[in-house]
């Protein structure tokens, strides 16, 4: 199977997986023919891309980072609880007096988030994510309009623990970390939905608001008694840098490994914060918001990562970070840009059937299409046995 946007769908394609919305709903199954119909509602939902299946690619199963129940049980009680926040309020004076007004009054928010619902559906994530033998980030859930806070939340939760796992945290310390990456966003849901949806960059003053929302989402958290200070304070800082050039108040990092410290310094980013801080710059990245622009390859995802260490992330995570991303994700087109064992499939193209963890840069191939973007009969390179040849990200032909 081979995931592509919605925009490479074409009449007569077979689903590979099932499209099921944020709620629970099977909106088309697995193995059902693509029409216009069914293209016209993949667009009426605002469906980002789905998974096709194409000769040769029947028997490529990316692996999912967690089990699609659990995936949709998280991102509806992030969504039930979002529901409640609106209905308690919303900023309807769109102004920095109007968000000031709301920081005045936050008893308004005590004790409104479900937490011991939160904490089982985490600790059932934890349970399956962390049982297996290794485990590498991949972003395997698609998004919708409506859906996409929620999915984001649940992919940066995924991400950040993965990556404490690799920094060797705690059980307990990578609940609560996960706990607090789930909730961290929650102050976005006070924005008026014609911000969250715009189409378009947001203005100053837009941008100026926007990045109140850590501030929002600590003073709705810190009003609940169930929830540690420190998961609140991953709302508060996951948008600070280590330069001090982040907000809401231009903390510090060191670029130290996060170690646990007893008494953590004052003006400084806390370790669970630099985590949540990188795993939501990939996934953003990859999946952008509607006013952020394209979205990137992993690759060129991860090259801003890299680029961004020592200066906005903390350059021992994002270390760690490499080494859990799979560099060609199973399921992504390639196209090979230089063969120089055989010297005749420059321009040949396919699908990554095999990640190597030992072995990243160096995926197994299954070759689709020849260069002039005919179908051949599918077979297959391992690069890490077949030296010489490299490959980039492609579309579909």
């Amino acid at each position: 199977m081979i995931k592509v946007t919605v925009e490479e769908v074409k009449p007569g394609m077979l689903l590979a997986r099932s499209i099921v919305s944020e709620t629970g709903e099977l909106l088309l199954s697995a193995g059902y023919v693509v029409n216009e119909r069914v293209i016209a509602k993949m667009r009426e939902i605002e469906l980002t891309s789905c998974w096709i299946d194409t000769e040769g690619t029947e028997h490529i199963v990316p692996e999912e980072t967690v089990n699609e129940q659990l995936a949709l049980q998280s991102q509806f009680v992030v969504r039930e609880n979002a529901d409640i926040l609106k209905k308690v309020v919303q900023i309807k004076d769109f102004t920095q007096a109007g968000v000031t007004k709301i920081l005045a009054d936050t008893q308004r928010f005590k004790n409104i988030i479900a937490v011991e619902e939160i904490k089982q559906i985490i600790k059932q994530i934890l349970q399956d994510l962390l049982s297996k033998e290794s485990v590498a980030v991949n972003l395997h859930s698609l998004r919708t309009k409506s859906g996409y806070m929620y999915q984001h939340a649940l992919d940066v939760t995924l991400t950040a623990i993965i990556l404490a796992n690799k920094l060797k945290y705690t059980h307990r310390e990578i609940e609560e970390l996960a706990l607090g990456c789930l909730l961290m966003d929650l102050g976005l849901v006070l924005f008026p939905d014609s911000l969250m949806n715009k189409q378009t960059p947001f203005t100053e003053q837009e941008a100026g608001l926007y990045r109140e929302h850590p501030t929002l989402g600590y003073a709705i958290l810190r009003q609940n008694e169930r929830l540690s200070s420190t998961t609140s304070h991953i709302a508060y800082q996951h948008h600070e840098r280590e330069d001090g050039t982040g907000y809401p108040r231009g903390l510090h990092g060191d670029n130290e490994i996060p170690l646990k410290t007893l008494n953590p310094k004052k003006g400084w980013i806390h370790r669970y914060s630099e985590i949540a801080a990188v795993a939501d710059l990939y996934i953003s990245l990859m999946c952008p918001r509607a006013h952020d622009g394209e979205a990137l390859s992993p690759d060129e995802a991860m090259r801003k990562v890299i680029k961004s260490a020592g200066s906005h992330l903390n350059r021992a995570i994002v270390d760690a970070f490499i080494t859990i991303v799979p560099v060609f994700p199973v399921g992504s087109r390639v196209v090979i840009t230089e063969d120089k064992k055989y010297r005749k499939y420059t321009g040949y193209s396919g699908v990554v059937a095999r990640c190597r963890p030992d072995n990243p840069e160096k995926p197994v191939l299954l070759v689709i299409f020849d260069r002039e973007k005919k179908k051949v009969k599918p077979w297959t390179i391992d690069m890490a046995d077949e030296d010489g040849f490299k490959i980039q990200f492609a579309r579909l032909q």
